[in-house]
């Protein structure tokens, strides 16, 4: 049955309030009653912070901040992410994190991945305010560069190990993921919107209001709900056989040789320990 939690990520300089509009319209659809939607937010300030105390938190900080998250607000059920611009970088490097660290396992509750207007392949957006501050005083900006190296390996783990995965193990997880550019988006075009994702498409609206239901021709919500529904309906991957637990073998034979020795004892000083004095 489709349900579960959608978990909503917001983009640079932006808040979860960025979701109202498409909230309020899926909040009100029936269809979507067994879904239960939170907003993820982090912060993303326009200025870069002076001080020795505080930092703008990086993608790394961010991702890894997700997995508890989810354990505290979605701890039973599938789940569902739908992101906007930078938010789904974010998403990739905590997916990427997630198998670099064997947790795939884990991530089979993930039943949808839907990024909006992301700048898969970088942005030049803010290019002249990241040659202003620099990485030191907005890591966030400094990463939306175009061939960034960070954002371009969280995207082949999550190519090779999600989106061509065959089956859920420690280190893949096969999970369906759409990815949508805005037709008229001059910050994110298409190309790096698209990246060389296979299920990729084109959404009426810019950068902002592919987020606007009452946007002229807006698709948006309907397509994100399609997805929702369709994912999370779908029968669960096959999960792999968690690799064995290293044990000795029962009746193991050892060699043992010694020299120049008078006091030895063999084992392992609980089971089958034998202690031998050799004569000169």
């Amino acid at each position: 049955m489709a349900g579960g939690h959608v978990i909503l990520i917001h983009g640079i300089f932006s808040s979860p309030k960025t979701w109202d509009k498409l909230h309020a319209t899926w909040a009100d659809d029936p269809e979507l009653s067994a879904f239960t939607v939170h907003r993820f937010g982090y912060e993303s300030p326009r200025l870069p912070r002076i001080g020795a105390l505080t930092r703008i938190p990086d993608y790394d900080s961010i991702a890894q901040s997700l997995r508890p998250f989810l354990s505290v607000h979605s701890r039973e059920g599938d789940i569902s992410f739908v992101t906007h611009s930078q938010g789904g970088l974010i998403l990739l490097r905590f997916l990427a994190w997630m198998l670099n660290e064997g947790r795939g396992r884990e991530l089979a509750r993930v039943r949808s991945l839907t990024t909006l207007a992301c700048p898969h392949e970088g942005s030049d957006f803010l290019a002249s305010l990241r040659a202003l501050v620099g990485r030191r005083f907005n890591p966030q900006a400094e990463e939306l560069k175009i061939f960034d190296r960070s954002v371009a390996a969280s995207r082949r783990t999550v190519q090779n190990q999600i989106v061509h995965a065959s089956m859920v193990s420690d280190r893949e997880c096969p999970i369906p993921l759409h990815v949508y550019g805005g037709n008229s988006d001059n910050i994110v075009k298409q190309v790096p919107a698209q990246g060389t994702f296979p299920d990729t498409a084109m959404l009426p609206g810019d950068h902002f209001s592919i987020l606007d239901p009452a946007h002229p021709g807006s698709l948006t919500a309907a397509v994100v709900k399609l997805h929702l529904l369709q994912d999370t309906a779908e029968s669960r991957p096959a999960t792999s056989a968690p690799p064995p637990a290293a044990t000795p073998a029962s009746g193991a034979k050892f060699n043992v040789t010694i020299n120049n020795s008078r006091d030895v004892t063999v084992g392992d000083g609980h089971q089958a320990t034998r202690h031998y004095t050799i004569d000169d």
